[in-house]
């Protein structure tokens, strides 16, 4: 390879990107222009060849304009495994962008192989994680910084072109309750596609309504004509209403963490908490640490103050404290 070869600015083949490359030339140049001067290509094909650097083939990757990256990546596998890598290590919003832009075809194959691996691993996944949710594990969070639009697009392609409709099932918990509950205005998906894709869930079909509650009315409307699955869901009522209340508590007190760089202090947890049930609070105090807003010394704290039942055991133990 040439390796005094250089790109529209100058930068060589063994020097990084510059951060905003994408950005500025985007929008003076054209996509000609862009596919026969941008060397982002021969530093991605040179670090995978071992030539370049880390920082020169991740610059490469992030500076890319989708059209060099989307041709990338359908080369061969190897890029692909190199793209899926460079997407499972980086923050989900800095690479947004990066996978709003990729054909459906190329976010598909990325999609496939990245749930596969995750199938492959669940086992050791459940025993780490305790949990089930693909999206949850770290490196694959990225997903979640899709548009919703572009996930609708995404399992239309997948029903249609695939007819794989348990991969693409695992995107409805991502989707905002509202756009899953009127899926047929995002998309041109019949009624009997869209339950086809909620049946692709398996026993999980159960579990959708416990961690997206809004979503519930719809499904009870979408299995009406099914009396097996109907009959479940009805008996889920209760519990989807008291799941809905925790997280609509929880999603109140993360809020107003978010809103107040002070954060949130015991005397507000206690006060938006008292009055619930136990188990209700042990549920809302361990998300909230899960979503690092409390952390574990306030929530033993707050633990305390629940089994003594008023906050007022705070002032006593600091005076013995004091004392």
């Amino acid at each position: 390879m040439n390796t005094t070869k250089t790109c529209l600015i100058d930068t060589n083949l063994y020097q990084s990107c510059p951060k905003s490359c994408k950005s500025v030339l985007s929008g003076n140049t054209s996509i000609v222009q862009l596919a026969q001067s941008c060397i982002a290509e021969d530093k991605l094909n040179s670090f995978l060849d071992g030539e370049v650097t880390f920082n020169v083939g991740i610059s490469a990757f992030y500076q890319a304009n989708s059209f060099i990256l989307n041709r990338f990546t359908v080369a061969k596998p190897e890029n692909q495994e190199l793209v899926s890598y460079f997407l499972s290590i980086s923050e989900p919003g800095s690479v947004s962008d990066i996978l709003e832009h990729f054909s459906i075809q190329v976010l598909f194959e990325l999609f496939k192989t990245n749930y596969d691996n995750f199938l492959k691993l669940q086992d050791n996944y459940k025993k780490k994680y305790n949990t089930r949710n693909f999206f949850q594990i770290k490196g694959n969070q990225f997903w979640k910084g899709i548009s919703f639009q572009k996930i609708c697009d995404l399992i239309l392609y997948s029903i249609r072109e695939k007819n794989e409709y348990s991969l693409v099932s695992q995107f409805i918990v991502l989707l905002p309750p509202a756009v899953v509950s009127k899926l047929q205005d995002f998309t041109d998906i019949t009624m009997d596609e869209e339950r086809n894709l909620f049946l692709a869930l398996g026993d999980s079909i159960y579990e959708l309504p416990i961690q997206s509650p809004r979503i519930y009315p719809h499904m009870m409307n979408l299995f009406q004509d099914d009396p097996e699955i109907y009959i479940i869901l009805s008996t889920m009522e209760e519990l989807v209403k008291r799941q809905e209340t925790i997280l609509d508590i929880t999603t109140k007190l993360i809020e107003y963490y978010e809103e107040h760089s002070f954060g949130l202090t015991i005397q507000n947890i206690y006060s938006e908490l008292r009055g619930l049930e136990k188990e209700m609070i042990s549920e809302i105090l361990n998300q909230l640490k899960e979503k690092n807003v409390i952390s574990d010394s306030q929530k033993e704290m707050l633990q305390m103050v629940f089994q003594q039942g008023s906050i007022d055991f705070l002032k006593s133990l600091k005076e013995d404290i004091l004392r």
